[in-house]
């Protein structure tokens, strides 16, 4: 019997939440967010907006023009 698709989307969510919390390091003591997933998403969604936006900038930079 096959896995379903939602199984194995949701197992591989997991792996990568996990990922990020030990990056983070949630998993020490005196992270704010410690034993949490809090807020984790979020962040690093806006580090790739961020990412995305210093891209644009560094090339805009490079051609000299004025902000």
């Amino acid at each position: 019997m096959a896995i379903p698709q939602s199984v194995l989307d949701n197992a591989s969510r997991n792996e990568i939440m996990n990922e990020l919390y030990l990056l983070d390091e949630r998993d020490k003591v005196g992270h704010p967010h410690r034993n949490t997933f809090t807020g984790l998403w979020n962040e690093i969604t806006n580090y790739r907006e961020f990412a995305e936006q210093m891209a644009n900038f560094e090339k805009w930079n490079k051609r000299n023009y004025p902000l």
